[in-house]
């Protein structure tokens, strides 16, 4: 069955797909390191800019397959898996379309459209394939778009693959200093793209790292995200409970109608039991089936049920 009722739905244990991205040098890298659990591949080879206490286990690759080899390597090892920098990437991936598919290039040189196209498919594809087994961070360099007084920030990234790279992610974040301290901004303004959700929204300021302090920053706020997840599959679970004992209730009422002097009173008494969903709904429904299968109507002369 492919259909999902709505109540049955729980979402409290899937993995999160984020985006991070903020000028050269504004600590991006360290900060996606905070993750629980991180391999990083370090397709930008900024690893050594990292501090050694920061540093994480890493893959040092030099093309597509080498990544592809070293996830598959990494399932059941990490809970997240970082690529430092998802532009790098894509460029991986259009040499690996170029190398492995005669149509991905140009007569000219460079990748055809076809080429952008298998690009594309791949990075779908492989999102999918990390959310399965892991948290995923895509980190991106930001460049500066001047338009008369505004500057608009945006992500370095093939341009066709801009709009791309938001389809899988859940959260996304535009990492900036603001008088002196760092945010990262989860709502989306005329400055710069961002994706908020699970309650994680506006900016959160990112405390600058001590030394010797545990970089664990992104860790608690995954914790939140399920946090919040949690709270709201126990809302649901909670409202569910209440609307099977209600049904309950009140289909035992229901049943014990056969007069027409009973139903004001029944009326009542479903109104009176502790709803959850559409119980309340449901049960006014069938008490109306009800008295159509045994015979009672409302009389809009006497304004009454009486005997049809």
């Amino acid at each position: 069955m492919a259909i999902k009722n709505r109540r049955e739905m729980n979402f409290s244990d899937k993995n999160i797909i984020m985006i991070i991205s903020g000028l050269p040098g504004v600590g991006k890298t360290t900060l996606a390191l905070s993750a629980p659990d991180v391999l990083l591949i370090d397709a930008d080879e900024g690893l050594s800019r990292i501090k050694p206490e920061h540093r994480r286990d890493s893959s040092i690759c030099k093309t597509y397959e080498e990544v592809l080899n070293d996830i598959r390597d990494a399932e059941g090892n990490y809970k997240t898996v970082v690529i430092d920098t998802c532009g790098a990437l894509i460029d991986m991936m259009k040499d690996w379309a170029i190398r492995t598919d005669p149509k991905a290039s140009k007569a000219s040189g460079g990748i055809s459209l076809q080429g952008f196209g298998t690009v594309k498919a791949e990075f779908i594809r492989l999102s999918a394939e990390l959310r399965k087994k892991f948290n995923v961070i895509f980190l991106f360099h930001e460049s500066k778009e001047r338009n008369g007084d505004d500057i608009f920030y945006d992500i370095v990234c093939e341009g066709s693959a801009r709009t791309l790279v938001w389809q899988p992610a859940d959260l996304g974040a535009h990492l900036h200093i603001m008088n002196g301290k760092r945010y990262l901004g989860f709502t989306p303004t005329a400055n710069y793209n961002a994706k908020a959700a699970y309650g994680i929204k506006g900016l959160i300021e990112v405390p600058e790292l001590e030394d010797g302090q545990p970089n664990d920053f992104l860790a608690k706020l995954f914790s939140k995200v399920r946090a919040n997840l949690n709270a709201e599959t126990k809302s649901l679970g909670e409202d569910m409970e209440r609307y099977h004992k209600a049904m309950s209730n009140g289909l035992e009422l229901i049943d014990t109608i056969t007069d027409p002097e009973q139903v004001n009173s029944i009326v009542e008494q479903i109104k009176a039991l502790e709803h959850g969903l559409t119980s309340e709904k449901e049960l006014l429904a069938t008490l109306k089936k009800h008295l159509g299968e045994v015979g009672i109507k409302w009389d809009k002369a006497s304004k009454s049920y009486v005997r049809a």
